[in-house]
């Protein structure tokens, strides 16, 4: 009694619903609009999410397309897929001052005054404000239809595959994003601005037409091509705390009731430097946002299962190059403009600007934007285990090229003015091309997942995955390095009489906590006076934590239940049509 009023229960929910979830995910998906996800392979199978990624060796569904396009040929003949997964994440950021941090030479100090080993800030103006703060972020992501950013990620994916009945190919075609990452500061005095007001990089392909062939009952070979679209932007305040910048605010201080007649108006207008700029002042927001909408990738999968119990896979993901065109925009600070209009005044100031090769004319700058980069390739290899019918075991080894990416570099149409004072500080990349350090390394990851089959219609899933940073603590910043994680995953799905299957999944990462002492590192709180690009932490210790959750679900459906669903729907729209127009006569 109690099995029939769950089939019935079961039955009278899915029809209506689980088309019009379809037919809602299916406009939210269309190819023009983005997907996006949390790093790699985060957010592009529901059921994935709730192994650990761990389904290379039984791979889900259409998404196979991008875990091990071999897995296609286990498809029904005809079968349409469509899921949204939904991660949130949030990271917080804690600076405190080194008490070891020796003063710049304005007395400008991130310790508080009268400190005993005598470090603290001569007075207490010139204190760090960023000393003993802390922020969150939140996720952002861009969406290339309406070419800007929201504050909230979403990874929807759509699939179909078709096979003509007793024939050895499969052919499918799905869109996804396999690699992205978007993060926004909440509230204006934010630690991270200075880092990144909001930032995102993301990957995806809108377009990936996909086959596999069955060599025999024991083998499969599949192949996927990818078309993509690669979007990156960036938002953030900057500032340079060093010994150069703490120098301009000294002598612009300690000459600004300077004026000798005739000679100081054709020397050394006072005060000099117009007044300097202090190591704590804001220089200039920078905002970039960059696109290349043809970066095409392949996979290749193999699917071997000798016995009914044992199947192994192994999956390679080439490398996307990926060649960036966009937009830039710096807005300067009153106190950088004001230095900068300095070198234009007298009758020496300019001659030695244009020697040093220094900008003359405050104004704030925009042009073209160009970056060339490379998102890695991966080898995903796994292992699934069946003993019983009730259960099955899987387990992964995931190894990605991160080593490929030595550094950013961006290429601006005109030399930017924050970077001429940089180069004249020791910065060797040009005053038209930032360059930030990288110097990625390998990573190789594990994972491991657990389904449990209770009865023909329900399986159970769990998940974990250890997820290894790629970047080196001495290059570590607060951008868009993130730390060791741990991902564990649970979900369940549901398989219906006529065939559809229905997936929920949830998974929550938890970071290492990355702490960085002062001069830990050069991408971010380095005293170095010659790596001016980019250190606003320079005598800070820097702590990051960082959490995600994930939410996702798929529905996958044969493709004539899917047509019976829509006419339904199609028929009842139709009806209440009829029943609310008071004009119509039938």
């Amino acid at each position: 009694m109690m099995r029939r009023a769950v089939n019935t229960l079961r039955m009278r929910w899915h029809l209506p619903s689980v088309s019009t979830l379809a037919i809602l995910c299916l406009l939210i998906s269309a190819p023009q609009q983005a997907g996006a996800m949390f790093v790699e392979q985060m957010a592009v199978s529901t059921r994935a999410i709730a192994l650990g990624n761990a389904c290379t060796a039984d791979p889900p569904g259409i998404m196979s397309v991008h875990y091990n396009p071999a897995g296609l040929s286990r498809l029904p003949d005809q079968a349409f897929s469509q899921g949204l997964t939904l991660p949130f994440i949030f990271q917080e950021i804690s600076l405190t001052a080194d008490p070891d941090m020796e003063p710049f030479m304005d007395g400008s100090s991130p310790n508080p005054v009268n400190l005993p080993n005598g470090n603290g800030a001569s007075e207490a103006s010139k204190v760090d404000p960023l000393a003993g703060t802390s922020g969150t972020s939140g996720p952002s992501m861009y969406v290339p239809i309406l070419n800007d950013t929201i504050p909230f990620l979403a990874g929807p994916t759509l699939g179909i595959s078709s096979r003509k009945q007793d024939s050895r190919w499969t052919f499918a075609y799905a869109n996804y994003s396999p690699f992205a990452v978007g993060l926004t500061q909440e509230g204006e005095d934010n630690p991270a601005r200075y880092q990144a007001k909001a930032l995102g990089q993301q990957h995806l392909i809108y377009a990936a037409p996909a086959l596999s062939y069955q060599v025999n009952d024991k083998l499969a070979l599949g192949f996927s091509v990818g078309m993509g679209q690669t979007a990156t932007y960036a938002t953030l305040d900057m500032r340079m705390p060093n010994q150069m910048t703490a120098l301009t605010k000294v002598l612009g201080d300690a000459t600004k009731d300077l004026n000798i007649p005739i000679i100081s108006q054709m020397t050394l207008p006072p005060p000099w430097f117009g007044g300097g700029v202090g190591p704590y002042d804001k220089v200039a927001q920078l905002s970039i946002t960059m696109r290349d909408d043809f970066s095409p990738n392949y996979n290749l999968g193999v699917l071997y299962e000798p016995w009914g119990w044992l199947s192994l896979g192994i999956t390679y993901q080439s490398e996307i190059n990926v060649e960036q065109v966009g937009n830039w925009e710096v807005q300067y600070s009153k106190q950088f403009k004001a230095m900068i209009d300095w070198l234009g005044q007298g009758n020496i100031l300019p001659v030695t600007a244009a020697m040093l090769n220094l900008p003359t004319n405050g104004e704030n700058q925009a042009g073209y934007v160009t970056n060339n980069m490379t998102i890695p390739q991966r080898v995903q290899a796994g292992i699934a285990l069946k003993p019983t019918k009730y259960f099955q075991l899987l387990f992964d080894v995931n190894w990605v090229d991160w080593s490929v990416l030595a550094q950013d570099k961006f290429s601006f149409d005109r030399q930017a003015d924050f970077l001429r004072f940089a180069t004249l500080m020791g910065y060797t990349g040009g005053p038209d091309t930032m360059i930030i350090q990288r110097d990625f390394e390998d990573t190789i990851s594990w994972a491991t997942g657990l389904e449990i089959f209770p009865t023909d219609w329900l399986t159970w899933r769990f998940g974990y995955e250890w997820r290894p940073t790629s970047v080196q603590e001495e290059l570590y910043d607060a951008m868009y390095a993130v730390p060791d994680m741990h991902n564990f995953g649970t979900g369940f799905g549901i398989k219906t009489k006529s065939n559809v299957v229905i997936d929920v999944s949830f998974a929550y990462l938890i970071g290492e906590t990355m702490e960085i002492p002062n001069n830990g590192s050069t991408n971010m709180n380095s005293t170095d006076f010659n790596k001016p690009v980019y250190n606003p932490y320079a005598g800070l210790d820097f702590k990051e934590e960082m959490t995600a959750y994930i939410v996702s679900v798929n529905v996958r459906m044969p493709i004539h239940v899917m047509k019976e669903h829509m006419h339904h729907q199609a028929e009842m729209v139709k009806s209440a049509y009829h029943f609310l127009n008071p004009f119509d006569g039938e």
